[in-house]
């Protein structure tokens, strides 16, 4: 019996096959090659890609003596050579309606440049109050149809004092006003002014509202050692740094506040909670090395640090 012969027409489609899915290869991998992903501009990076917002709030301009264009200056241009957008707010536009919206930008990075101190008068003595630039007016609270009627009864929202003019008096926000309001997703938290960490009511409400971080100071400080220090935990912090190393290196290079030593016992030093957070590195679209870093001029002399003005901040 004779053997059959494939026929060769089959094994000339069978190579003719091979060929086009080859060339169809080559063909798809020298499209690739030339035109690589994202190289279309049209198309917007995706989110995580975008610049990071960063604000920096700074009440302490409500006052000649705690002015520091070079603080504002200075600090910016560290966060914007990390790729980060800056949002610079003067006393003036720090109001309770301004804390309340605060929460609708989304920052990353958000500097309390801002008056505080303990709050008496709440039961505890243990809750910060963030002051704002806005006069007390009874008629935002005195009927139940005013604005902040609802918020002054429960507390969330204070009155603040600076003693050396008693009888003029400001709103300030408590604890209970971030967690009623507060919407910090993932923000990393600096409080520059006094008792920020001195206890941890205000920082938990932060927490409780979605801050990875809080950095401030445990006790009394001047507004040039913060300025200082502030200034060069940002440049640690924009270099990438751990908030750990970032808090750990500006207290070995700028040191404790010594000022308030006679009154309240104690050096005050920057910290940062929670204790958890200390690996956290905060989102910077680029990091800068230290031949980017803008040297900061914020160190004033003993004279101007002594007439630094203690605060006050009771409930109504």
């Amino acid at each position: 019996m004779s053997r059959r012969k494939k026929p060769r027409k089959s094994r000339k489609r069978l190579a003719y096959g091979v060929i086009a899915v080859i060339f169809i290869l080559l063909c798809f991998a020298t499209y690739s090659y030339l035109n690589p992903p994202n190289q279309n501009t049209s198309n917007p990076p995706p989110p995580d890609q975008l610049p990071s917002k960063a604000a920096i709030i700074d009440h302490l301009s409500f006052k000649e003596e705690t002015k520091n264009e070079t603080f504002q200056n200075t600090s910016t241009s560290i966060l914007e050579a990390a790729g980060f957008n800056v949002t610079y707010y003067p006393a003036e536009k720090v109001t309770v309606d301004f804390y309340r919206n605060l929460v609708s930008q989304n920052y990353g990075l958000i500097v309390f440049r801002v008056h505080s101190a303990i709050i008496y008068g709440l039961g505890d003595n243990r809750s910060l109050g963030l002051f704002t630039s806005q006069r007390e007016d009874e008629s935002k609270y005195n009927t139940t149809s005013a604005p902040y009627y609802d918020d002054v009864a429960n507390k969330r929202i204070v009155r603040a004092y600076f003693p050396d003019d008693p009888t003029t008096k400001y709103f300030a926000i408590a604890p209970a006003f971030v967690d009623k309001y507060g919407n910090f997703s993932n923000a990393a938290i600096i409080l520059m002014g006094c008792d920020g960490l001195k206890y941890n009511r205000m920082v938990d409400a932060f927490k409780r509202k979605g801050a990875k971080v809080c950095v401030g100071w445990d006790g009394l400080v001047s507004s040039p050692h913060t300025d200082h220090a502030i200034t060069y935990l940002l440049q640690r912090l924009a270099q990438r740094n751990t908030v750990e190393e970032a808090v750990e290196k500006t207290v070995s290079e700028v040191g404790p506040e010594e000022m308030y030593f006679e009154r309240q016992g104690y050096n005050s030093t920057l910290k940062y909670y929670p204790s958890t957070a200390g690996n956290y590195v905060v989102r910077c679209m680029v990091s800068i090395s230290s031949m980017d870093i803008v040297q900061a001029s914020t160190i004033l002399g003993e004279e101007e640090k002594r007439n630094q003005t203690k605060l006050v901040v009771r409930t109504h």
